[in-house]
Order: structure tokens, then sequence, then C-alpha cells
């Protein structure tokens, strides 16, 4: 900004006008430089700074944007490849829950769970994310819940016809969170503040997980 306001001038020149220390402008200088941001010329024998044009710049972050979308295909590619090493993504808040869901119904597959309800709809206040079951049952996307025991777990219940669910309920548990296994994935959501999302991908995981939840199933009424 103090490049822009004056057009150009020498290191001394911008950290007056900035405010900013004639150190740390040159810190910055070389990031700045290699951005497009600044250029650097050479006038009566003296180093003066040009602050790029904001046209220019934003000219510019286009071009990066379409370089990197043409590339994408290929990143995505090499980021799907099967491998010996967990893929984890980390989310935070109710945007993070939704992210979790929003891949789980990307996948299509059928959804094994843990569930406690009483903690979800007391904890998650965002109510575009009670839209989740209704999106899933257009995917006719299956859901096998084992829920905590509970006046809210009931009422959940009570809409599984609706809701191409089918849920057995537990008492003297306490989960706390919300556990889906679905693919090769596992989507977990946290309900304590500030409510932290993970996301696994990995086969092995996925299917000893899976391999449990069917051994509790079994035995449940």
């Amino acid at each position: 900004m103090a490049a822009l306001e004056l057009g150009k001038g020498t290191v001394g020149e911008i950290s007056e006008k900035s405010g900013v220390k004639r150190t740390s402008v040159y810190n910055f200088l070389e990031e700045m430089k290699i951005r497009g941001l600044i250029a650097e010329l050479e006038e009566n024998g003296r180093t003066v700074l040009v602050a790029a044009e904001p046209d220019a710049v934003v000219a510019r972050a286009k071009r990066q944007y379409d370089d990197v979308r043409q590339i994408l295909p290929e990143l995505m590619g090499v980021f799907n490849l099967p491998g010996n090493k967990p893929k984890v993504r980390f989310y935070q808040g109710e945007d993070g829950v939704r992210a979790v869901y929003e891949d789980m119904l990307k996948t299509g597959e059928t959804v094994y769970g843990f569930s406690d309800y009483e903690k979800m709809l007391a904890t998650i206040k965002d109510v575009d994310l009670w839209t989740i079951p209704a999106e899933r049952v257009k995917k006719k996307i299956k859901f096998y819940c084992i829920a905590k025991d509970g006046e809210q777990g009931r009422a959940v219940k009570q809409l599984d016809g609706k809701q191409l669910r089918e849920t057995k309920l537990v008492d003297k548990v306490d989960f706390e969170t919300d556990i889906n296994i679905y693919g090769n994935k596992v989507g977990m959501i946290s309900f304590r503040r500030p409510l932290a999302c993970v996301i696994v991908e990995d086969a092995a995981i996925a299917n000893t997980l899976r391999s449990v939840w069917k051994a509790w199933w079994e035995n449940l009424k």
C-alpha cells in the first residue's frame, strides 16, 4: 500500500511511509518480488521499489488459478493412489461436521454408525445439518445405527422408516461422538466444543471397525 501511494520509493522511503521497520521491509521484499507485487529498479544509482498495478496482480492471480485448475485432475489422481499410509483429514466446528457428512453422502456406500443423538441434538445448532437424512434418502444410502438409548435416540428411531435407517438402542454407554463407517473411510465427530471432526481413509481401519460394529449389532435385540 505504501509503494502504491508513493508510486516508487527506496526501502527507507517505503519504511517511513508504511511505518514498517526497514529490516522487516527487507525480510518481506524477496517474497513480494517473487509474487509479482513489487519490482526493483535502478534509478540514478539507487535502488527503488515500484508496486505492481492492482489489475496486473489480479490478472496474475487468475492465471495461477487457471493453471491449478488444469492440473487438478492429475493432482487428484496422485491423491487417490492406493498406498500404505492412511489419509487423515481434520475439520472443526459445524462446517467440519457438514464436511464429514457430505463426504459420507458422496461415496454412496452403506453406512454403519455409532451415534449419540442426545449429545448431537444438544450441541449442533445449524438447522441445515438436519437435511442430511433427507439427502441420504435421495441417494438411497442405507444407514444402520447403534445409538445411545435416550429420549432423542428413541425419537430418531421413530423416523427410521422415513429416513432409510435401522436403529438399535443401547443403554449404559457414553459415546459423546458420531462414528460413521462407509466404504474404506471412517468419519468421526466429537460433540465436545469446538466439534473436532476427522475423516480417516484406510481400508484396514474401516474393515476392522466395521467388524467390531457388526459383532455388536448381531448381539443386540
